[in-house]
Order: C-alpha cells, then structure tokens, then sequence
C-alpha cells in the first residue's frame, strides 16, 4: 500500500513539474495577460478598472496591451515607444517592465508578491518575441 502510494506520489509531482519550465508555457499575449498579468496586477487595489494605481487599467487584454506595449492589438507596429516605456518589443533590457517585475528599480511589481522566475522569463520572452498580440 505504501508502495503503491509513494509511486502515486512521484508521477503526480513529476506530472505537476513538468509545466514549470519556461519553455513549456507559450510566450502568447492572451496566456500572458490570464495566467499573469490578470490575476497579478489587474487585482482591485493596483491596476484594475475601478483603481488603476499610476493610471495603468490593466484589466483587460487590451487596455493592458495598449498601455504596456503603446498600441492595440490591431494596429500595425509603429517606431514610436510606449507610454512609459514599459514595452519595447525585441528589447526587454530597454523595457520599463522587466526592472519592475525583477525588482531592479527602487520597486518591485506586484509589491505583495513578486512574480516567480519562471513567470518573469516567460515575459522577457514574450518581448523579445516582439511582444506582438495573439
């Protein structure tokens, strides 16, 4: 019996494991916004509708992607840069977001709890990606 359960044990965390990796997580916009930055920053005290904190409403996918990236979804890139630089695609070291999220500057995002290792290179990847919207 106890065999049995310790074998039960091992596949049930190696299958928990297995999606820990950044490589296993797509770097999409639309995970992006619902795994990550929904349920972390668009929260009631920070940056939802009802009380976007320095004016960002991150709420939904596209108020977020306008704000972080400087355009919709459905316009084509443009040279300029985000409002507040937050986003530049092809550029996380450039990109006002990633200092936020590791903490670089004299604030980390979410100031709660800051986002796993994992989570925060699935970003950068996403950015260097070109942070497009899909």
């Amino acid at each position: 019996m106890l065999r049995s359960w310790l074998l039960v044990s091992v596949v049930a965390l190696g299958v928990l494991g297995a999606c820990d990796g950044v490589e296993d997580r797509p770097a999409a916009w639309s995970y992006l916004h619902a795994a990550i930055i929904s349920p972390t920053c668009a929260t009631a005290s920070c940056h939802s509708n009802a009380g976007a904190l320095a004016g960002l409403d991150l709420s939904t996918r596209e108020s977020a992607y306008v704000f972080l990236v400087g355009r919709t979804c459905e316009a084509p890139p443009h040279p300029g840069d985000a409002p507040g630089n937050f986003v530049f695609p092809y550029d996380p070291e450039r990109s006002r977001l990633m200092y936020l999220l590791r903490g670089d500057e004299t604030t980390v995002m979410p100031p709660d709890v800051p986002l796993p290792e994992v989570e925060i290179a699935l970003i950068e990847r996403w950015i260097v990606d070109g942070a497009p919207c899909n």
